[in-house]
């Protein structure tokens, strides 16, 4: 991964979140921050080159010009990276599709998963989207990548609320709008933003500083995470009860089938349900990453799975056993008389006795005392 971003001097814009090597925040994505000045619009001015030295690619993706591609069939979305290239005009080769695998593996989660998964949402219908992205700090870094979604879901306005521990502190509530400034994407926050020269389309971005159980929000539409790592925080074990409560879609992406099984494990101690069998998602990063732990090969958003809510089973109600009245008909024992002994009792009445019988049961009683 080092060598390829250092081979292709890949070393500012986006690009920084995928460096190991990189430990400060603000390490190039930054380096014309003013610090004296507003924090939130200091924040701001690392996303003016978010494709740093692809600039075919950022001339691309940037325009928001009325000549731009017509957007895919619904009833046949793209479904690989040759599709989408051949779409959008871009490279195969091109290095700018590894940042794009988070919006797109979104764009294939609405159009291919979730009308498979749960056909009754109706969701290719619906016109507007909230969505919440939990515990994705890249991808909150790389906002502008996720115009993306408009341009393939044009008749779609989304409303993406990125919430995590990890988010920078100063955005912490802040809202953003990715929309068009004459013929250029920006993103702007609207406090700060003026609104001659913008456009109509545009997606509201949120961010929440904190676990995703202790945000207090309007229920959403889908749910999406990248990289969750159930098994390495403690958080999920409430954040997937909290998730079970809502009964909402959730999609996770992770980089490899072992943390899926880890994942079940997390899934089934803290509610009881399951997971979705893993498949890989054909919209997963081409780089290659090698973890120290094995040889194997590991991509970023490889494989995704859905979460499966323990169903709520009614308990059995247990049958009540009401005493029965004393029949009259039946005389008590002496007081004197031992337990399990009976003088001169007469014989059992029959189990069930009609009104009727009842009464004539007591008179006779009446007329012996007599």
């Amino acid at each position: 991964m080092e060598r390829f971003l250092s081979q292709n001097r890949l070393d500012h814009g986006y690009w920084v979140h995928w460096s190991l090597l990189v430990r400060s925040p603000h390490f190039l994505l930054h380096s014309d921050m003013d610090y004296s000045g507003e924090i939130t619009s200091s924040w701001l001015t690392g996303h003016t080159d978010p494709y740093g030295p692809l600039k075919a690619e950022s001339d691309i993706l940037l325009a928001c010009s009325a000549k731009g591609p017509r957007a895919p069939n619904l009833t046949s979305p793209l479904v690989c990276w040759t599709q989408y290239c051949k779409w959008r005009g871009l490279s195969l080769s091109s290095p700018v599709v590894a940042l794009l695998s988070s919006p797109l593996s979104i764009y294939y989660i609405m159009t291919t998963l979730v009308p498979r998964d749960f056909p009754e949402l109706n969701i290719l219908k619906k016109k507007s989207l909230k969505i919440h992205i939990i515990e994705s700090n890249r991808e909150f870094q790389s906002l502008m990548v996720f115009w993306e979604l408009a341009m393939l879901l044009p008749h779609v306005t989304f409303e993406l609320l990125f919430i995590g521990e990890g988010l920078p502190q100063e955005c912490d509530e802040q809202q953003f709008l990715l929309q068009q400034k004459g013929d250029r994407l920006t993103l702007v926050c609207p406090s700060l933003a003026h609104d001659e020269g913008t456009g109509k389309r545009s997606i509201r971005v949120k961010g929440y500083r904190r676990a995703y159980h202790m945000l207090q929000a309007p229920k959403p539409d889908l749910v999406i995470g990248f990289r969750p790592a159930f098994r390495l925080h403690d958080f999920w074990l409430s954040t997937l009860p909290r998730l079970q409560s809502l009964k909402v879609p959730a999609y996770f992406c992770e980089d490899n089938e072992l943390s899926c099984v880890c994942s079940q494990q997390v899934m089934g101690a803290a509610t009881g349900g399951a997971l979705s069998s893993p498949h890989i998602n054909p919209f997963h990063s081409p780089l290659r990453v090698t973890r120290g732990d094995n040889t194997l090969p590991w991509y970023s958003n490889a494989f995704v799975f859905h979460l499966i809510y323990k169903t709520a089973t009614c308990p059995q109600r247990v049958p009540v056993v009401r005493p029965r009245l004393c029949d009259p008909a039946q005389q008590l024992p002496p007081a004197n008389q031992k337990a399990g002994v009976r003088q001169n009792s007469p014989p059992d009445a029959p189990s069930k006795m009609t009104r009727k019988e009842r009464k004539q049961a007591a008179r006779s009683v009446l007329r012996k005392r007599k």
